[in-house]
């Protein structure tokens, strides 16, 4: 007997992992699967909120927001077995932050209407899908204090991290200008840390981009006060 591999790969998700079963299906059977190019935009602030919410099978998805004079911050990254704009599926409002691919995603799109008509016939479904957005909402929040307050190496060593983790490669590939943009610091400072990391032997420059040469360094360094 053949398995979806929709109702499959939802079934996988630590989102989900409390949803009951026959709600995790009628889900599965209003989810498509969507891709994204690198530098794709998933969705822009402000838009409809209709979509619904995008759930990470691979890649990683940089949620950010810009001033009107064009300076960007970063929200956060979202990586495989995460929800994008999980948020419209309580209020259905317009999108609060840009959602870009940074590298090729993949996932699923359940559309708002359809996620409602199952929380609102199933409780036990939408109390549990509730409590996980609050956990993720607790991340978010840990990300946002980590931009304002942690140093720039650490910030850096755990994109440097996920970046590697998201790519076939185990390798980061983004300029340092981008670097710079994504960790909400100047790209001379940047170039500065990687080299300092270069000469503690944490990462290894590549034809392709830089290589994670200790990654148990590199995430001790991330997680370091």
């Amino acid at each position: 007997m053949s398995v979806d591999p929709v109702r499959s790969a939802l079934d996988r998700l630590p989102l989900l992992a409390q949803v009951p079963a026959a709600a995790r299906a009628r889900l599965a059977e209003a989810a498509r699967p969507v891709r994204y190019r690198d530098g794709e935009v998933v969705f822009r602030c402000g838009d409809p909120g209709d979509d619904g919410m995008l759930l990470v099978l691979d890649g990683l998805v940089r949620l950010h927001l810009a001033t009107a004079a064009g300076r960007e911050i970063t929200l956060g990254l979202v990586g495989a077995g995460e929800p994008v704009g999980e948020v419209a599926l309580i209020d259905g409002g317009p999108r609060s932050a840009d959602a870009t691919a940074l590298t090729p995603v993949s996932g699923l799109l359940i559309r708002t209407a359809s996620a409602q008509a199952v929380l609102e016939s199933d409780a036990a479904a939408a109390f549990a899908l509730l409590r996980a957005l609050a956990a993720r909402l607790r991340r978010t929040t840990h990300q946002l204090e980590a931009v304002g307050l942690r140093p720039l190496p650490q910030r850096l060593a755990d994109a440097l991290l996920k970046l590697a983790a998201a790519d076939p490669a185990g390798l980061v590939r983004l300029s340092q200008g981008h670097l710079a943009s994504l960790v909400a610091a100047t790209r001379p400072k940047v170039n500065r840390a990687l080299a300092e990391f270069r000469g503690r032997g944490l990462i290894l420059p590549s034809r392709a981009g830089l290589r994670i040469a200790d990654a148990t360094g590199l995430q001790a360094l991330a997680e370091s006060a």
